[in-house]
């Protein structure tokens, strides 16, 4: 039951983020925002949860994973319901931004979580695929709902809709532990968390990883719907289909992934993940030009992304850090920064180019970026391998 609050966590944190995306053209028509400006929306809650997350690294360790999930629960709620009545563009992004900051950390305590209730890293591991697959389910059954409600009623009932699933998580949190897994020396600094974190070449390594691979991620996704119904002239059903099509493919990488991760190195499974991703966004405009082959790009981008991040969050959880709670509280807010820069660059390009297919072959350009810093960062963790294994973190 503990493992489904997670799944029900992950699902609520995508669901509340993911939504943007299908509403965009609906919000930008009501305030007269313009595409490229609404979809700085995701810029804007992307930072605010990226400070919210360096903010709570010294804590996220002190404290259950109850309290944390219905502390976030609350902040999504109530980040909904003013985005959903907001008279102003100005209020609409403030609770968009209470809204992304309590999801910024669900992820953390979710993977946390799986490590406190699965000692066995064979079993962590599935736990993790089940977790991020709940966050999947949300592109083949919440957004295809999400898109449809907005079609039917306006995108205030689709965005007010998303209450009711944070407040099922508001009362799952009763049956998560009560108390921290571990509990850390009392003289131990709240501070002390950062070191053992930035301390170690591996985990830095991987923290700049997840900022690319979710600026890859978010920079596609968020303009997703904006691009499909503009370049394609795509329906709210077809959409949907779309959304439900590459959601199923995700669904089965991610159970796919941990199963490829007992076989293969994790490194090399997300350099192979960055490069079809790299092929599919360069050849937006040039390749990708129907609708059947914009489905295949957002296959290799989801299932590439999807697969990247659970590999590089195994390796985290590998990292035998004294406090894994705030290495993942890290990888929440580099998620977030990466949340950000995403929006911020695709946006930025669809501004100054007036393409959508200009826009994702600079997101493309990303991915090589990705491949070298994991690259570079095995490389000196191999070289620097004897000093590691006597590091205390």
């Amino acid at each position: 039951m503990a493992l489904a609050v997670l799944c029900l966590a992950s699902a609520v944190n995508l669901l509340q983020s993911a939504s943007i995306s299908p509403l965009l053209p609906s919000i930008s028509q009501t305030f007269r925002a313009g595409d490229a400006a609404t979809g700085q929306l995701a810029t804007l809650g992307s930072l605010a949860g990226f400070a919210f997350s360096v903010a709570a690294t010294p804590w996220i360790d002190r404290l259950s994973r109850r309290t944390w999930f219905r502390l976030l629960s609350v902040m999504i709620m109530a980040g909904m319901l003013m985005a959903a009545f907001a008279p102003s563009f100005p209020i609409l992004a403030v609770g968009r931004i209470l809204s992304a900051s309590g999801g910024a950390l669900i992820m953390a305590n979710c993977m946390t979580g799986a490590r406190e209730l699965f000692h066995d890293p064979a079993w962590r591991n599935r736990a993790i695929g089940l977790i991020v697959s709940a966050s999947t389910l949300v592109f083949v059954v919440g957004l295809p709902i999400i898109t449809q409600i907005n079609a039917g009623f306006g995108w205030r009932k689709a965005m007010l809709s998303i209450t009711a699933p944070a407040l099922l998580l508001l009362l799952g949190g009763s049956l998560l532990p009560a108390t921290p897994d571990q509990t850390l020396p009392a003289r131990t600094s709240p501070f002390s968390a950062f070191g053992d974190a930035f301390g170690n070449a591996r985990i830095r390594a991987l923290l700049i990883c997840l900022v690319l691979f979710s600026a890859i991620y978010s920079g596609w996704f968020v303009y997703f719907g904006a691009y499909t119904t503009s370049v394609f002239a795509v329906s709210a059903s077809v959409l949907s289909l779309l959304f439900f099509t590459a959601g199923t493919m995700q669904l089965i990488a991610n159970n796919v992934a941990p199963m490829l991760m007992r076989r293969f190195d994790p490194v090399r499974l997300i350099i192979i993940a960055m490069l079809a991703i790299a092929s599919t966004l360069l050849t937006t405009g040039i390749l990708i030009v129907t609708v059947p082959s914009a489905l295949i790009a957002a296959a290799s981008v989801l299932m590439g992304c999807g697969l990247a991040y659970i590999a590089a969050n195994v390796l985290l959880l590998d990292s035998n850090a004294r406090q894994p709670g705030a290495v993942m509280a890290l990888a929440g807010a580099a998620g977030a920064l990466g949340g950000a820069l995403g929006p911020l660059v695709s946006g930025a390009s669809l501004a100054v180019t007036g393409s959508f297919e200009a826009a994702y072959r600079v997101v493309g350009m990303m991915a090589p970026v990705a491949i070298l810093a994991i690259w570079l960062g095995t490389r000196v963790v191999a070289k620097a391998q004897p000093e590691i294994a006597d590091s205390p973190s």
